[in-house]
């Protein structure tokens, strides 16, 4: 710890807070590293995360109340607290209510209000200050000249709106006569940005953590992260028999519909599991799968009101997304992109049986094939054309304006679409399409929807699309269990048989077995021939029949080509004992990496978790506040002022000296600060986070003055030092020791971010410890002071130990 003023002699924002306003700052130096590596910035929170949390806690000490006035019971604005012996003094607030920062100890404290000598002062001797929360003091003032009798002020403040940035709910709709159970709609609809997408990701992983995983399969071009939400019962397993489901959106950036239809899908998941039925069953017998932006960089360019138009429908390198994978008819030139090769492999790594491609422009479901070998818009029939109709009119009979086949009058008079669906190829040629490509290389069946004629419709239409889609969404997924699954086992050991081949007879589309054996395979309704086969095992061929509804389970027993056994029979065999369990999941290991793409798939899946810890550019950072505000608007606010050009994490301020008042010119960005925030605001309690060392410092910056409150604001500083692994320690070893630091912009967000997230119920003052055990780290902190308002009294309240230049401090209010 350190006061200000051994550092730098220049006027900074902790003395100005602490002259001016009724707030005590201190500035933390939080690195000798200015610009450390995104690698380290998990170190940095690590470091620092408690002592964050800890110093926000000492908010409650010392003693608080309200200066009332005796007659009326009206709160008494600007009234001033006096603690004798401190030549330092604040202010009541609007309502009366006061907040003064004292270390434990026993004090006399005055109220009074100098208002044409109207109140009598009141003296409160003897209070006792403990640690914790603070002590309450209310004062009631009479007086001198009575007042007419007022109403009484309520002392419940209401926010005033801050912007028109506000979330928007939906009415659910109203309970019909007969039915016993209504799901929770959702009620966030808006235009996520990224920042913004991120954070309602998180925050449903983090408060549905038993039923969710929040993954990444790799970054797009300007390396934003390609994020999927997993919603099952056994979030990050794969369950022997349960298939694998899910949806991707926004494809074409611009085509932003499926991207919140999949954000609203999660919350209505997430908040009706357990208590409805129907979500309930889906997400206990299903592992759903929920992409919402395939191309995350064009919908940063995209505008909203878009109609028709392509502007940020391409990725940043300006490729097509969904003409950039292999196709069966036509070369590609077209470079592969790292949202499609991260898609790729993302769909060679699970079993996925069945998905959905969320687009926009029209409004009908697409089904393979794509294109054909001419290049010409004529029906390209797959050989599960009869599937992909079947899943196909599942959408669209639960979409009544889409299932009327006529959806775009006014764009598109003449296009007509029956029932609502369409092979791909024959409404018009798309070489390179990602859900021909899922059928051809991998066992899932695929389709794309078109959600609307209108590509990026304003906000407040989102929740008609809700309305219309949310039934066809869910219907859709339940289509996962129609066919036939089971598994492929060995006879020998009964173990599952990794990628055998299950054909249909007549149908010339097999799939594989997934590694314990399972399998799932879409069909419709009929009787048909199966037939299980495997390298080095005689095939089986059953006889199946498929009903309408569900699946039916379909086991198969392979016996190796040199060893007849009964099916269902193991051998016995004079073979050494393989009980060991690390001598089983070696021999898991071995087989799994035999497999198809086995090491690709085991670096992926051990790649998955994505790390909030990164620098953001500011338009990342103006997101991602205002994605924390509209995803926790019940406890946050968010100020924005159109006059601060730049970002405020990013400089260094100097502000007025505390002789004299400033002569300059200030910046922008100093003047908004000083007027919308510290002179506004009634803040008890603040701290500059910056860099170029590891220590804590504390008012004056001036070398000459004498502290007042020493003590509180040492033992704020204290606090945070002493719940640093190196700070307390004393020495940061640092080259140099000025200069604002980039991981105070990181740290801001993540204690932001922390205090949103947690449950206020989970600790007394709001805050939860993520306790985790300190790892040892070289790096740095600094904290700075900012201070509480000095308006002092006339001389007649005035401590007898105040000195000239105090009593100036007085006059400049």
């Amino acid at each position: 710890m350190l006061r200000d003023s051994r550092l730098c002699p220049q006027s900074g924002m902790q003395d100005y807070n602490y002259v001016w306003a009724n707030c005590f700052e201190i500035t933390l130096e939080l690195s000798c590293c200015k610009y450390p590596p995104t690698s380290q910035l998990q170190q940095e929170w690590e470091n620092n995360r408690d002592s964050l949390l800890t110093f926000i806690e000492k908010v409650h000490i010392g003693v608080k109340g309200f200066v009332r006035d005796a007659v009326t019971g009206a709160g008494l604005e600007n009234a001033t607290i006096v603690v004798a012996g401190i030549a330092h003094n604040i202010t009541a607030g609007k309502f009366g209510d006061y907040h003064r920062l004292l270390v434990p100890g026993t004090y006399n404290v005055t109220a009074v209000l100098v208002f044409f000598h109207s109140y009598t002062p009141v003296t409160r001797e003897n209070i006792e200050v403990k640690e914790g929360a603070a002590t309450e003091v209310d004062f009631s003032l009479q007086p001198t000249v009575m007042p007419p009798v007022l109403n009484v002020t309520q002392f419940t403040a209401t926010p005033a709106p801050v912007s028109t940035i506000t979330p928007t709910p939906v009415q659910a709709e109203a309970p019909s006569p007969t039915s016993l159970h209504q799901p929770v709609q959702p009620v966030d609809f808006r235009h996520h940005h990224f920042p913004d997408m991120e954070i309602f990701l998180r925050r449903y992983a983090n408060e549905y953590p038993n039923i969710t995983r929040l993954y990444s399969v790799g970054k797009s071009v300007e390396l934003r992260e390609l994020y999927v939400m997993e919603i099952s019962d056994n979030p990050g397993v794969h369950e022997a028999g349960e298939p694998e489901f899910k949806y991707i959106g926004n494809m074409h950036g611009n085509e932003v519909v499926g991207r919140e239809l999949l954000l609203n899908l999660i919350e209505y998941l997430c908040k009706n599991f357990g208590t409805d039925p129907e979500v309930t069953d889906l997400v206990r017998s299903t592992r759903i799968h929920i992409m919402p932006s395939m191309n995350p960089d064009g919908y940063e360019k995209s505008q909203e009101g878009d109609r028709g138009g392509t502007v940020g429908r391409n990725n940043s390198n300006n490729y097509d997304l969904n003409r950039n994978f292999p196709d069966q008819f036509f070369h590609v030139a077209d470079p592969p992109q790292p949202e499609t090769l991260a898609v790729m492999a993302w769909l060679q790594m699970y079993p996925f049986v069945l998905s959905a491609n969320l687009h926009g422009g029209s409004l009908v479901v697409n089904y393979p094939f794509d294109d054909d070998e001419q290049g010409i818009a004529i029906y390209s029939k797959s050989p599960d054309d009869a599937v992909f109709q079947q899943l196909a009119l599942s959408y669209s009979k639960e979409n009544a304006k889409m299932y009327q086949g006529s959806p775009c009058k006014d764009m598109y008079p003449t296009e007509y679409f029956p029932h609502g669906i369409t092979n791909g190829a024959q409404w018009y040629n798309v070489p390179g399409g990602m859900q021909d490509w899922n059928y051809l290389h991998t066992n899932c069946f695929e389709v794309t929807i078109e959600l609307g004629c209108v590509k990026y419709p304003k906000a407040e239409e989102l929740p008609k699309y809700w309305e219309q889609n949310r039934r066809s969404l869910l219907q859709f997924m339940k289509q996962v269990h129609h066919g036939v699954w089971g598994f492929v086992l060995d006879a020998m050991d009964g173990r599952g048989i990794l990628n055998a081949t299950i054909s249909v007879a007549d149908i010339n589309h097999p799939v594989t077995t997934y590694k314990d054996g399972d399998y799932w395979r879409l069909l419709v309704q009929g009787m048909y021939k199966i037939t299980a086969s495997a390298r080095g095992y005689d095939p089986v061929t059953k006889t199946v029949e498929v009903g309408s509804k569900g699946g039916v389970q379909v086991n198969f027993t392979l016996s190796r080509t040199d060893i007849k056994v009964e099916e269902g029979k193991v051998p016995v065999l004079n073979t050494p004992d393989t009980s060991d369990p690390n001598e089983k999941e070696f021999e898991t290991l071995i087989k799994d990496l035999s497999a198809e793409n086995g090491l690709e798939r085991l670096m992926l899946s051990s790649s998955g978790d994505v790390s909030p810890y990164r620098y953001r550019p500011y338009k990342d950072l103006s997101e991602f506040l205002r994605g924390l505000y509209l995803n926790y608007p019940h406890i946050t606010n968010l100020t924005r002022k159109e006059t601060v050009v730049n970002s405020l994490f990013y400089l260094l301020f100097w502000f007025t000296g505390n002789y004299s008042r400033y002569s300059g010119t200030r910046e922008p960005e100093t003047k908004a600060i000083i007027e919308n925030l510290i002179l506004k605001q009634d803040f008890s309690l603040s701290v500059a986070l910056d860099g170029g060392s590891l220590l804590v410092t504390y008012p004056y910056d001036k070398p000459a003055q004498t502290v007042e409150n020493k003590e509180t604001l040492k033992h704020l500083a204290s606090l945070y030092a002493n719940n640093h692994p190196l700070m307390h320690l004393g020495q940061p070893g640092c080259p140099n020791k000025s200069g604002a630091s980039m991981s105070a912009l990181v740290l801001t967000a993540c204690i932001i971010w922390c205090v949103c997230s947690i449950k206020s119920n989970r600790h007394k003052d709001g805050f939860h410890r993520l306790r985790q055990h300190h790892d040892d780290y070289e790096d740095e902190i600094r904290m700075m002071s900012t201070g509480s308002k000095k308006s002092l009294l006339s001389h007649e309240f005035q401590d007898e130990t105040d000195t000239e230049e105090e009593t100036l401090y007085s006059s400049k209010h």
